[in-house]
């Protein structure tokens, strides 16, 4: 968990800014889309970074508050809504105190994921909808490349999760998935690695290589391009809405 605080510590001032996907208006407000029918209530965002997402829900006329395990993080977030610094598998909370609860991109770094589900599970009213969205594979084609991309970029990253994966994770849980959204994002991976200071050059040089040289079908799938100097790739992302199995 160390190593996990020391990495996003360094990040925490360039953070929101270091890839698309961060700001992406069209990804977030997948996660809003899913929570559509619910009426503006208590939001819950697990492992919030700078509170990106928290911010857009509050902007809706939610009541935010965040979780992030980064003091720095935390503090950023801080600005925008109340944000306790903590860890997400064991929340200073009520049991079913939010309506929504949001976990984005965080899900592959959590050392124990089940149990961050399992007190998600326990402060989520029983009407009320979780959100867990994640980058993943297009499909098997792209999976062994797009994996050796993110275990060379990210050294605390626990587990490569699939789509199938994460509904099997959200299964196990106690979750009933109620809606499924897939989308892409388009990348800059020159600049996303340009905003990597926990990596040294060389790591760096080397996850651009991997991307800018990788094999087919990556390259198609991903839609990989060198432009300027720059080198652009698609993501994969999948959002689940999910209810607690009764």
């Amino acid at each position: 968990m160390q190593d996990v605080v020391d990495q996003f510590s360094k990040r925490a001032e360039t953070y929101s800014t270091s890839a698309h996907w961060i700001s992406d208006s069209t990804l977030i407000q997948a996660h809003l889309d899913v929570c559509e029918r619910v009426p503006p209530g208590n939001v819950l965002e697990l492992c919030c970074g700078t509170g990106m997402v928290g911010r857009n829900f509050r902007a809706a006329g939610w009541s935010v508050i965040g979780v992030d395990l980064t003091r720095d993080m935390a503090v950023e977030a801080n600005r925008y809504f109340p944000c306790i610094r903590s860890s997400a598998d064991n929340l200073p909370f009520l049991e079913q105190a939010f309506d929504i609860i949001v976990l984005r991109q965080a899900y592959f770094l959590l050392v124990d994921g089940q149990r961050v589900l399992s007190e998600a599970r326990r402060v989520l009213k029983d009407d009320g909808v979780f959100v867990l969205s994640q980058t993943v594979p297009y499909s098997s084609d792209d999976a062994a490349w797009l994996e050796k991309i993110h275990r060379t970029k990210q050294a605390q990253l626990k587990h490569f999760y699939t789509e199938n994966d994460l509904t099997a994770e959200l299964n196990q849980a106690g979750f009933e998935i109620a809606g499924v959204r897939r989308l892409s994002v388009r990348e800059n991976i020159t600049r996303w690695m340009e905003a990597a200071p926990e990596l040294s050059e060389a790591k760096r040089a080397e996850v651009c290589g991997l991307v800018a040289d990788a094999p087919e079908p990556y390259r198609s799938i991903h839609q990989v391009e060198v432009r300027s100097g720059e080198i652009f790739e698609n993501w994969s992302w999948v959002v689940f809405s999910a209810r607690k199995r009764q």
